[in-house]
């Protein structure tokens, strides 16, 4: 087994308080680094008692507002889904749309990528977190496997997957419709594509896979791992890509098309936990994605990895959560620390 480094400089400085009447106060503040890229995360523990002002309560009464107007001309909903949204070509979808239970795929209008296909989820509009249940969820992973098996038999360009939701506005989302958004490229893009070749490189040094090795690391340290469900394995970030990550990745698999009813499943419920998780913190809305890699052109040492993350609540006025620290010097900051998380999470697994 290869070594997983898990780097973090700590560093301490004095202020004087004017909240303390000017009395001098120590404040300690980490830098993590992401063992796989070296993205760096910050966490002061001070920052906790300021918890509130980044990510506020979400306003009942907005939310409710939000949903109601934005349902009246939502065009996932009900019949509109069959008159508003486009279809593939019958060469690559026979039926032009991909459906199973209340899940619905077909082609984005404003596509990013040589096929970027979505999936409204669910017959409702909105979904609270613990409402994304594992038959929702595992209904529209299903269809992305279905339609990932279309492109590939059609087309040998296509060599990279991701599946991404983003929820409600803070995570981007132009809708309120509870949905997924596929892409499938002949490109990775940038933090895949960094993903893909440290996996190359290190199964190149260590002649291991980074993913298996970080999953017997995980196991072995227990203050970040969560759960075995299936052939997924469920643990929190040493240094998080946005706050409150929860990472599984799976055991043996790079390609998402490769997956079998029962890894669906399994994944399925374990995102479906995580929400409800986040939900019992106060939180609504997040982003999350699935990076895969075709087989046989995998790249050594991938394995099919999802990152969960949440984002800012909804209340009026709410300041974005990603902020220059994000965008410009590409560094998380960690509210909680992954090993407390952790703890947290397993009460749900």
């Amino acid at each position: 087994m290869g070594k997983i480094p898990f780097e973090s400089v700590a560093s301490c400085f004095t202020i004087l308080n004017p909240q303390q009447n000017f009395t001098e106060e120590t404040h300690r503040v980490e830098v993590r680094k992401d063992p796989l890229l070296g993205d760096a995360s910050a966490y002061n523990p001070f920052l906790r008692d300021k918890a509130k002002a980044f990510f506020g309560d979400n306003d009942p009464e907005l939310v409710r507002r939000l949903v109601d107007e934005s349902s009246k001309a939502c065009i996932f909903c009900g019949d509109r889904i069959e008159k508003t949204t486009p279809k593939y070509p019958p060469a690559i979808v026979p039926e032009g749309r991909i459906r199973r239970g209340e899940a619905v795929l077909f082609p984005n209008l404003f596509a990013i990528g040589k096929y970027h296909a979505v999936v409204a989820l669910s017959a409702s509009h909105f979904l609270k977190l613990s409402e994304f249940t594992t038959e929702i969820i595992e209904d529209g992973l299903t269809v992305v496997r279905d339609f990932i098996k279309a492109v590939y038999h059609n087309d040998e360009s296509v060599q990279f997957a991701t599946i991404n939701a983003n929820y409600l506005f803070p995570g981007g989302a132009s809708l309120v419709h509870p949905h997924l958004q596929v892409l499938l490229t002949p490109v990775a893009y940038s933090y895949h594509a960094r993903m893909i070749e440290a996996c190359r490189v290190y199964h190149k040094q260590n002649l291991t896979t980074f993913h298996v090795d970080l999953i017997e690391e995980e196991k072995k340290r227990g203050i970040r791992y969560v759960a075995h469900l299936g052939n997924w394995h469920w643990m929190t970030a040493f240094s998080p890509l946005g706050s409150n990550e929860v990472t599984a990745v799976h055991e043996t698999a790079s390609d998402f098309e490769s997956l079998a009813d029962a890894d669906i499943r399994a994944l399925a419920t374990g995102i479906s936990k995580a929400l409800a998780f986040y939900e019992s913190l106060g939180l609504l809305s997040y982003n999350y994605s699935l990076y895969s890699v075709r087989q046989p052109q995998a790249g050594e040492g991938h394995r099919c990895v999802l990152k969960i993350v949440n984002r800012q609540n909804l209340y009026p006025n709410y300041r974005n959560d990603d902020y220059f620290l994000q965008k410009m010097l590409q560094t998380e900051l960690i509210i909680t620390q992954p090993e407390e998380l952790a703890g947290k999470l397993r009460e749900f697994y």
